[in-house]
């Protein structure tokens, strides 16, 4: 049977949610509102955890990444920070590119200072730790994004979740290589995506009928309108 793309980020997190309740074992059987939560990767992770936190009945919030920066190519990151300062370098991509250690930390302390706005944005405090631990210690956590490429995202996000003692890890993805699946699947207890592509050339907007990037105000009206979400100010 041919995959049928998605219509929106949304019914792409339903059917995500639909995914995990068919695996084998029954993971839906344990999973409920007071033992699991989940973790969405803005801009584009929201409209998704919408729908599959809906589904499943447990609650989000949202998981701020932000990419270090290449000082003469911004484009271009090679690390990542995360809500609470957890930094994530690409120490391959780093040994290549000759930049001195004071670049390095200038790079590290302006993605840290994006972070500290995008927190104000959503108005949130700037110090998150106990929350963090009261939302994750002994849970079953969901990551969840529009979809992985690299992963070196998601796999930021993931350093930053295991710091608090979760239950344990799971990606919950609507669409992704199996190189990136490989490569992140010894990080967490499990991943699921429903549109697993084994292609030399990947791109997430191939899985959706109608792509585009997530604006900050529908992100906004998502939130402020959800009932899962949980704000963690």
């Amino acid at each position: 049977m041919s995959f049928q793309r998605y219509e929106s980020r949304n019914k792409a997190g339903v059917r995500t949610a639909k995914f995990v309740l068919k695996m084998d074992p029954p993971l839906g059987s344990y999973i409920n509102a007071s033992n699991s939560f989940c973790f969405a990767i803005p801009n584009g992770g929201v409209p998704v955890a919408e729908g599959f936190c809906s589904h499943l009945d447990i609650k989000y919030d949202i998981l701020i990444v932000r990419k270090v920066k290449i000082p003469y190519n911004p484009e271009a990151g090679f690390g990542s920070v995360t809500t609470d300062g957890t930094v994530l370098l690409n120490k391959p991509l780093l040994s290549q590119l000759n930049l001195t250690e004071d670049q390095i930390q200038k790079s590290i302390a302006t993605t840290k200072q994006e972070i500290q706005e995008r927190l104000a944005f959503y108005h949130k405090k700037t110090f998150l730790g106990e929350r963090y631990k009261e939302l994750i210690e002994d849970k079953h956590i969901f990551m969840v994004d529009d979809g992985l490429a690299s992963g070196f995202t998601m796999l930021a996000a993931i350093q930053m979740i295991k710091k608090y003692f979760p239950k344990d890890i799971f990606i919950a993805v609507p669409t992704a290589p199996q190189r990136t699946v490989e490569k992140l699947e010894s990080e967490v207890k499990d991943i699921f995506c429903p549109n697993v592509k084994r292609v030399a050339w990947f791109a997430v907007a191939n899985a959706y009928k109608h792509w585009y990037d997530v604006p900050e105000s529908e992100v906004q009206e998502i939130l402020n309108h959800s009932n899962f979400y949980v704000d963690s100010a």
